[in-house]
């Protein structure tokens, strides 16, 4: 029994429905309300339009995008860069890459009419003329004796090239180990090294410095035009050279000094700010020859490897080869847009390296006089180019403060590093490809391991910019040269 019948109280009936009495429920029934029309099938409610400037602009993005995806763009990023250019646009943006500037190109695209859309889309046959006509300014007809040259390069460089790939297989036949502990014991003398001496060098900034083939003497030039030829054990100046009228920017030995050439005959080679190349013997202080007088600024000059012929790098925007026998100019090479910075020939001497003041570097091949390569990913000017001992990867160094490693065989950028933070000035790698140093404008110099690109040491020792850096072929000693008017010679503590 329930509660209720426990009580004696009969539970009370529920009745269920609505509070509205028949007249209302009559009334509602035979007017039906607004809002149910627009719920009754096949029928829709009308909604009065509204002029909204939000929505106008959302309906206007939608149809921006719609256009953009119907675009049909160039997969080539060289057409890519030409239309961006076309449309007075950077070429290149700070850590953009190919797909992201294909897409800002789109975007700026889909922003214009039909007629602007189709005038630059379809320029290609212009821009295919304009290119026809720089590359044709980029190769100019040599001399006879070019050819010869050219000839005498290949051979010597076949022959560089046999001796390189036997010593590679012999390396590639060494048990691991034994690779692991050579690499141990060079960054071991980097961990070792410690500043050894300091020669107040010139009166002005000592813009160069070099070790000569018995890496026993050295060589530097300065800001006053003055070029001089140091030994290496005591920091004693054995040569002095003046003839320069402005700033020597580079100096260099030539591969034969102190080895085989006799004194009497050419083994340094230096370059000024007004153009002039001088060539000098280490018997007198008058150059004994000079080459053809540039028409602007020579930055760096660079002995082919065969000892035969000599690069120089201009602010004309091309490089030249000359004969250094006859003096004669056997090449001028355009193809840099503004100065060209540096030039470094390859360990065989078959082709050589560019860096210029555009953010480019370019590889030629000095067989046949074509560009084979083409160093697009600085963003500021280059300053510097090194090959590696193994002969098919690259350094470069430049204003963006970064180290950039480069493969020939793949045509690309493999590796980048945040180097240092300043200007990279100068790159000299190990003749046995063990690590890396670079100098900066921001007074260090820092040593890079080349199987991992990792930093190693950081050497400190110059209180101004230092522009230049080289070490010794016997691997026993590095060199720097700064604005504080000195070098610096860095070497294994004997303590």
């Amino acid at each position: 029994m329930g509660e209720d019948d426990k009580s004696g109280v009969p539970r009370s009936k529920k009745v269920l429905g609505s509070l509205a009495n028949a007249d209302t429920v009559n009334s509602i029934l035979s007017e039906p309300a607004k809002g149910s029309l627009a719920t009754a099938k096949g029928e829709r409610m009308e909604v009065d339009p509204v002029d909204s400037r939000h929505d106008t602009e959302m309906l206007a993005e939608f149809e921006r995008r719609r256009r953009a995806r119907t675009l049909t763009l160039p997969t080539d990023d060289i057409q890519v860069k030409l239309k961006l250019r076309a449309l007075n646009q950077p070429i290149c943006l700070f850590g953009e890459d190919i797909l992201d500037r294909r897409e800002r190109l789109r975007a700026l695209l889909s922003t214009m009419t039909e007629d602007e859309i189709a005038a630059v889309l379809h320029s290609d046959e212009v821009q295919a003329e304009k290119t026809d006509e720089e590359t044709v300014t980029w190769y100019h007809r040599g001399p006879t004796a070019l050819r010869a040259a050219r000839v005498k390069i290949a051979d010597y460089s076949l022959r560089k090239a046999k001796l390189r790939l036997e010593r590679a297989r012999e390396e590639g036949q060494r048990p691991s180990h034994e690779k692991a502990l050579a690499r141990q014991e060079a960054h071991k003398w980097v961990q070792q090294l410690n500043l050894h001496a300091s020669q107040v060098a010139d009166t002005r900034p000592v813009s160069f410095c070099e070790f000569s083939a018995d890496s026993n003497h050295i060589v530097t030039s300065g800001w006053s035009g003055n070029v001089s030829v140091w030994k290496r054990e005591d920091c004693r100046k054995i040569r002095g050279f003046t003839g320069h009228g402005a700033q020597a920017g580079c100096a260099r030995f030539h591969p034969g000094a102190f080895t085989t050439n006799a004194e009497s005959t050419l083994n340094v080679v230096s370059c000024s700010h007004d153009g002039t190349v001088f060539l000098w013997s280490l018997d007198q202080e008058t150059p004994i020859g000079e080459l053809e007088k540039h028409p602007s600024r020579v930055t760096k000059v660079a002995f082919h490897p065969s000892g035969n012929h000599l690069a120089t790098a201009c602010f004309d925007s091309s490089w030249r080869m000359f004969d250094v026998e006859t003096k004669d100019e056997l090449l001028f090479q355009e193809g840099h847009a503004k100065a060209v910075s540096d030039v470094a020939f390859h360990p065989d001497g078959s082709v050589a390296l560019t860096a210029g003041h555009d953010c480019y570097g370019r590889v030629w091949d000095l067989r046949t006089g074509r560009c084979i390569m083409f160093l697009d990913g600085h963003t500021r000017e280059i300053h510097t180019v090194e090959w590696m001992p193994n002969g098919y990867e690259m350094v470069s160094g430049g204003s963006d403060n970064t180290m950039k490693i480069w493969d020939l065989r793949m045509r690309r950028n493999t590796y980048t590093m945040p180097a240092h933070t300043s200007v990279v000035s100068r790159i000299r790698a190990d003749h046995q490809g063990q690590y890396l140093v670079s100098s900066s404008f921001d007074c260090t110099l820092k040593l890079w391991s080349t199987t991992g690109w990792q930093p190693l040491r950081q050497l400190q020792g110059h209180d101004t910019r230092i522009l230049c850096v080289d070490v010794s072929p016997d691997g026993n000693w590095i060199i720097s040269s700064a604005f504080d008017r000195t070098f610096k010679l860095w070497s294994q503590s004997e303590y």
